[in-house]
């Protein structure tokens, strides 16, 4: 296969083509009904811990010198991320498609938001 020299602008031209190409199914995806409030409520419990998971993570990998530490730690995390969506019978797939739909509805989002303050407010926010 044989690349084809162009100019700069043309090649960000091309690139923002191909972007909203890929963007504009998934936002339609998106706008599609927001996800029922149960299923909500769950990801945003594992949005919580992992939040909090990720935190520990890096206070803690900030304080480690050596490669092998990092490493160990960082299997650490990503298996208490496994452990917390296996917790709320959630995929990998599954929690970074809601990400994406919090992101771009905004009648989700607003969803979100609020079972945030609810968790928050009865003190039912997971810990790990």
């Amino acid at each position: 296969m044989r690349l084809v020299r162009c100019a700069p602008s043309v090649r960000a031209a091309l690139i923002a083509l191909v972007v909203a190409a890929a963007v504009v199914p998934v936002a339609a995806q998106a706008q599609t009904a927001p996800p029922a409030r149960e299923r909500l409520t769950q990801f945003t419990k594992a949005h919580i811990a992992i939040n909090i998971a990720r935190d520990e993570f890096h206070g803690k990998v900030a304080r480690i010198h050596e490669a092998q530490g990092r490493e160990r730690a960082r299997r650490e995390m990503e298996a208490q991320v496994g452990e917390i969506l296996s917790d709320t019978a959630m995929t990998q797939e599954e929690y970074d498609e809601f990400i994406l739909i919090i992101s771009l509805d905004s009648e989700s989002r607003a969803m979100f938001d609020e079972i945030l303050v609810e968790l928050a407010e009865e003190g039912s926010a997971p810990t790990y």
